[in-house]
């Protein structure tokens, strides 16, 4: 009788058996819930598929990926393009090429045509540089080539942007992936009486200026620039038109050019060129004075938000600039501890204010072996599993009450505390990769332990599959038991389908890895307000 009562209930149904008819296999063999399309969507854009996964190369994945962001944008255009503008305007995604992947399917793919007007008319506030424009013409041929609302909608870029913002373009993102801004010109007709905008025009498809307008000063000193004899020469003119490094020629980017690129650029140009700094001998031990310049600029709150800086770019310049060599090429430098303290702040800066919700957390990290494989938004190293100890600290320093641990097929003390630098954070997750996974185990754990959690936060990339009891069932099994209307929320760490939320249990929620708003999304839950 007991062995027929054991095996019909659903929380002795192992994983890598159907335990609902609404589940769904993932890759490793197990059963769990498909996300929405919607979530799936968001994932996408936050996290791409740069790297692969365990399961799929990067060129299967993004196949896959892409397939899919292809038929929602085609059938779902008008959420597709919701969801890319609240990901833009809230800044919630590390890069902007699978936006503007998305974006290019909205626009030449909707089946209703006032969502593709509407895809193009979002072109300025998504293509917010030239570089983001190129990229963004190279999806559209893909997806079509140029037909009467391609040429409108790129010729209104041209034709409504501020002429400043566009004499910068033309020094600074002449070129990408094959593609020009003459050839976008050449291509899109823009039209306009304002004859300064024509010089400017006619500028970027013949390289002639014919206007002594001073808006267009940038270029004229561009022109100038490019006949630089030396470093010295290049930098005089760098601080005379303020320009930005790009416009400057190779040869002459000496240490002068970078001292003034310093002075002249901002907080982005800061943390992608802190390796440059420091193999010009520029940012060294003991160069107080730019040391501490470097420093109030990457921990400034309010630069952060101006400068629109995901958590991951500070995250990105922090493990880049540690490691005291370039990830392409062969140039090194020396570190300098202060910067590298900086950066960390700044990734929790970046973040915003995040309130505590005052609640008792268990946070369970996937430290097992699919979690060790691809990259987060194409960061060179950071892999889900690193990137899942990054977000965790956050929760980690946040809520008084929390206690982390790691889990692949048993559930460990992995010796991260909330005191930890995120480099010591980091390399202890990356000492502790493992086995299997069973994402039941943070539950299990905290029932046989009888420790009181009002919320589980779990980091995986949801392809669990070695465990006894499907991790639905144990969340339930714990609220039975504890008496306690936990709540678990999961932190998608690769951009698949597959969730272990039981999408039923108002109690779970997804999360996607890396989204810039996820952890007051995480805290606003924990509070109960939605």
């Amino acid at each position: 009788m007991k062995h027929l009562i054991n095996a019909l209930r659903p929380n002795n149904t192992p994983q890598i058996v159907k335990a609902r008819a609404d589940q769904v296999q993932n890759n490793a063999g197990g059963f769990v819930f498909a996300v929405t399309d919607a979530n799936r969507f968001l994932r996408f854009l936050i996290l791409g598929t740069e790297g692969g996964t365990f399961y799929a190369t990067e060129a299967r994945q993004t196949k896959l990926e892409t397939d899919f962001v292809r038929n929602f944008a085609t059938l779902e255009g008008a959420t597709a393009l919701e969801i890319i503008l609240d990901v833009v305007r809230y800044n919630r995604a590390p890069k902007v090429e699978p936006t503007l992947v998305a974006l290019a399917a909205v626009a030449k793919l909707s089946v209703d045509s006032a969502t593709r007007k509407a895809a193009w008319d979002a072109l300025p506030e998504v293509a917010r540089t030239g570089t983001h424009l190129l990229h963004f013409l190279e999806f559209v041929q893909m997806f079509g080539g140029w037909g009467r609302l391609t040429r409108a909608g790129v010729a209104k870029v041209y034709e409504t942007m501020p002429l400043e913002k566009l004499a910068l373009w033309a020094v600074k993102y002449k070129s990408r992936d094959g593609w020009t801004q003459a050839d976008a010109l050449r291509l899109s007709h823009p039209k306009t009486a304002d004859a300064t905008r024509n010089a400017l025009f006619k500028y970027l498809v013949d390289g002639v200026l014919e206007s002594n307008n001073a808006t267009l000063n940038i270029v004229r000193g561009h022109m100038l620039a490019l006949e630089a004899k030396s470093d010295k020469e290049a930098a005089a003119i760098m601080r005379e038109y303020k320009l930005p490094i790009e416009a400057i020629p190779t040869h002459a980017r000496g240490v002068k050019v970078y001292r003034t690129a310093l002075a002249n650029n901002g907080l982005t140009w800061t943390l992608r060129n802190l390796g440059n700094l420091g193999k010009h001998e520029l940012l060294v031990p003991g160069a107080w004075e730019i040391i501490e310049q470097i420093v109030s600029r990457v921990t400034d709150a309010e630069a952060l938000r101006k400068g629109r800086i995901h958590p991951i770019d500070a995250l990105k310049a922090m493990l880049v600039y540690k490691g005291g060599r370039s990830i392409k090429g062969d140039g090194t430098w020396k570190v300098v501890p202060q910067i590298v303290d900086a950066l960390e702040k700044a990734f929790y800066t970046s973040f915003g204010t995040i309130q505590p919700a005052g609640k008792r957390f268990v946070l369970g990290l996937d430290i097992s072996g699919s979690m060790t494989w691809g990259n987060i938004a194409g960061v060179h190293g950071l892999t889900p599993n690193l990137a899942s100890t990054a977000m965790a600290m956050l929760t980690l320093r946040s809520e008084k009450h929390s206690h982390i641990m790691g889990f692949s097929d048993s559930f460990r003390d992995i010796g991260i505390r909330a005191n930890d630098s995120l480099e010591a954070a980091l390399r202890k997750t990356q000492n502790q990769s493992f086995g299997g996974t069973d994402c039941a185990l943070p539950m299990l754990w905290a029932l046989e332990n009888g420790v009181q959690a009002d919320v589980f936060v779990i980091y995986t990339d949801n392809e669990t599959y070695f465990g006894k009891v499907h991790p639905f069932e144990a969340l339930r099994r714990y609220r039975d038991k504890m008496g306690i209307a936990a709540r678990l929320v999961v932190v998608g760490m690769t951009a698949t389908q597959f969730s272990i939320a039981d999408p039923k249990d108002a109690g779970m929620m997804d999360v996607v890895g890396f989204d810039g708003s996820a952890p007051n999304i995480i805290s606003s839950f924990a509070r109960g307000e939605f």
